[in-house]
């Protein structure tokens, strides 16, 4: 089961976390990659058909991982470059309408 799970930091912080989280995913993924690609590197033969089509069902699920950990990191760039790039204004506190026509 997936779960968000959020924490703050500086905005200083922000591309140095990002940085991390990106390299530890990577590292993830390719860790999971090599060790099937010891087993799909081999020519496929009849006796490891179900090994081989195993191995093929966990690369693209760790792809698929990944992909959803790289569509993260972008969205989070995404609103890191929206805050310090396009900062939103402060918002003007409203002036009460005026009324015309006072009666007297």
């Amino acid at each position: 089961m997936r779960v968000n799970i959020s924490y703050s930091v500086e905005l200083e912080q922000v591309i140095e976390k990002v940085w991390e989280l990106y390299r530890h995913e990577k590292e993830t993924f390719d860790d999971k990659a090599q060790e099937l690609n010891l087993i799909l590197d081999h020519q496929f033969i009849d006796e490891e058909l179900s090994q081989t089509s195993k191995a093929i069902q966990d690369y693209r699920a760790a792809m698929a991982s990944f992909d959803v950990k790289l569509a993260e990191i972008s969205n989070i760039l995404n609103g890191y470059y929206a805050i310090k790039y396009n900062p939103v204004p402060a918002l003007e506190q409203e002036k009460p309408p005026e009324i015309e026509g006072k009666n007297e």
